[in-house]
């Protein structure tokens, strides 16, 4: 009779084999004889893994960690279950607790790179350390530079990730993910030809894979060859990729191919995986370009009862109906339409701050019309997605990227209808004829803005989604600002809070809390102790100090500084209903000391434009701490 030790090992090699039933059975089999032999538990449960039984593979690997806590690979198949169960923090303890008992350890190292950095950048410092550690200590280890790139390019870092996947590529020349890493890396550097040489070697290893159709797409639209574009988002659609349908609609609506766009949407959109949201604004804008604003009416009246790839999407479809309201000189009834949505749409957003603008402009009576381009004979750049793709501060910023740029190159600055252009006094013309779209704009444009970058500069382009400013230079401070200033006939509902503070303190401390989708997105949150413990020690150094605090979780963050009796813009009024957003920011803009949120354009904004403040201050997230913010270099 064999040895259990016998079993374990012949078991183990039809485990690596492939047969992982077979070598279950015997795993099982020898627990029934020895039921805390850890070498069988953990097995045993790599083995239900595999299988895709969770709940069981972590119960039985905690019962072999348990038995031989010294065992690190069954730590690592612990914090791998737990992982993929969704348990990311008992993940990352237990990575950790390798480390602990083998400093040197790669897989936890890397692994903790790859999984610690949250979706909206909190931890990604943490995870580049740790796999930049990882390469270290394992530097021919090509998906170790692979995931560093990953990390890298998500930073903004995209030369020091460029060269990763370059690293990652000697070490193994057939690495597809770095291939196709590399050309979307270069594609954003405006390196087109290495770009396509890069995707195309992708193609060639993997024809088949949908994500290396839907990049070369996205390289052919950069170049605003629309139909090179289409073929190979039609290939990507064709081999399984969702995402590539919205794409589909997208560039047939650019090409004005108006009626294959609607036969598209029509098949595209009762499938599961579609990216309903989008097709749904591209609907509305075929629906509108084609005078069918009675149609569009009733269709998304139908629609937002009707599921859609699955489910109902009533914040799309009432949005839609709002807009159509608004574009009929009803601004009050679409506000009220979208008044008790709770969403972070985009469009939402900006139809309904629009809706609530042009209310407040007509109860006051004063004309506004949008200015038309007065010289036809200069460059024009354009950014029809200003509005759609952000909000307020997102896209207040994408507007100052784009305006120095246009600047720059001697261009008309052409905007659609956004939350920026009527709040504050701007007078851009609206959009023209159609543009050839451009997008991954952002590092081309901030390197002619700063003059890093030489060579002919794009003209005559849309730029899409083009993100914001690498640097805020203090030679840029007053010119920006300049731009930004609310227009005087909103000064009767941003004005009172400020004046309110000013009747009750001479130092106005003035502190913004985000909570809402940082929570869900996975973005750095700031913890109110930490404001908390640097107000105790500020506050008696202030003269007449007086609180105000601007948060989307008010009843939370107020309860916490309940010491310093804080003022919110209900205390201090008045109503401006939709628009309580521009009036807490307005306050951020004059107070005499700033506390912004952790990663938060709305803040950092309002502290950059703030011509009074004299200290204007951040969550330190390395330390929990606060520390200076410098809103100007």
């Amino acid at each position: 009779m064999k040895t259990i030790s016998e079993l374990l090992a012949g078991a183990l090699a039809d485990h690596r084999a492939g047969d992982v039933d077979r070598a279950a059975s015997v795993y099982r089999h020898i627990l029934e004889t020895d039921p805390d032999h850890a070498d069988a538990l953990h097995l045993l449960g790599v083995a239900e893994r595999q299988a895709g039984r969770l709940d069981h593979a972590v119960a039985l690997i905690s019962r072999a960690v348990q038995r031989a806590p010294a065992g690190l690979e069954a730590r690592l198949n612990l914090a791998n279950a737990l992982s993929q169960r969704g348990d990311r923090e008992g993940a990352l303890a237990l990575w950790r607790s390798v480390l602990v008992l083998d400093p040197a350890n790669v897989a936890a190292w890397h692994a903790l790179g790859t999984e610690s950095a949250g979706h909206g950048g909190a931890g990604r410092a943490g995870a580049i350390t740790a796999l930049r550690h990882a390469a270290r200590l394992a530097p021919a280890q090509a998906d170790i530079h692979h995931d560093l790139g990953i990390l890298l390019r998500q930073d903004d870092r995209n030369e020091e990730a460029i060269a990763c996947q370059r690293t990652a590529l000697s070490l193994q020349p057939g690495f597809l993910s770095s291939w196709m890493s590399l050309g979307n890396a270069l594609l954003e550097e405006g390196e087109i030809g290495p770009a396509e040489t890069a995707l195309k070697r992708a193609v060639s290893l993997s024809p088949d894979r949908p994500e290396i159709w839907f990049n070369l797409g996205n390289l052919h639209y950069r170049q605003a060859d629309l139909e090179r574009a289409l073929i190979c988002y039609r290939r990507s659609a064709q081999l399984g990729l969702a995402l590539a349908r919205a794409r589909i609609v997208a560039t047939l609506v650019d090409l004005q191919r108006d009626g294959e766009a609607e036969a598209a949407l029509a098949a595209f959109l009762p499938l599961e995986g579609t990216d309903v949201s989008s097709c749904l604004e591209h609907l509305y804008l075929l629906l509108v370009r084609g005078g069918r604003q009675a149609e569009a009416r009733g269709l998304f009246s139908r629609l937002e009862q009707a599921p859609l790839a699955g489910r109902l999407y009533p914040v799309e479809c009432r949005t839609a109906l709002s807009a159509l309201d608004l574009a009929d000189g009803d601004p009050a009834k679409a506000a009220a339409r979208l008044e008790n949505l709770r969403s972070d749409n985009c469009w939402m957003f900006t139809v309904r701050s629009l809706a609530a603008l042009e209310r407040t402009r007509r109860q006051q009576g004063w004309h506004w019309q949008r200015a038309v381009n007065r010289d036809p004979t200069r460059p024009r750049l354009m950014s029809s997605t200003l509005g759609n793709r952000g909000r307020f501060a997102h896209n207040v910023l994408e507007y100052v990227l784009l305006r120095l740029y246009a600047e720059k190159q001697g261009c008309v600055l052409e905007t659609p209808d956004w939350v920026g252009g009527a709040y504050f006094d701007l007078d851009d013309p609206a959009p023209g004829d159609p543009l050839p779209p451009w997008p991954f704009c952002r590092r081309v444009l901030n390197g002619f803005v700063t003059g890093q970058r030489q060579g002919e500069a794009p003209i005559d382009r849309d730029a899409l989604s083009p993100l914001f400013l690498y640097d805020y230079p203090l030679a840029m401070r007053d010119r920006v600002r300049s731009w930004l200033r609310p227009r005087p006939q909103w000064a009767p509902w941003i004005n009172p809070p400020v004046d309110a503070l000013r009747a009750v303190g001479n130092t106005v401390v003035a502190i913004h809390i985000r909570r809402g989708d940082f929570l869900h997105y996975g973005y750095p949150i700031t913890e109110t102790q930490s404001y908390v413990d640097w107000l105790r020690a500020l506050w008696p150094t202030l003269d007449q100090p007086v609180l105000y605090l601007a948060s989307d979780d008010l009843p939370a963050v107020r309860a916490a500084f309940r010491d310093f009796r804080p003022v919110t813009l209900h205390d201090a009024g008045p109503a401006w209903p939709g628009l309580e957003f521009l009036q807490d920011f307005h306050v951020l803009t004059q107070a005499d000391i700033v506390g912004i949120s952790a990663a938060s354009g709305f803040s950092q904004l309002a502290a950059r434009l703030n011509e009074r403040a004299r200290l204007c201050v951040e969550p330190d997230m390395a330390t929990g701490g606060i520390k200076p913010f410098v809103g100007w270099v």
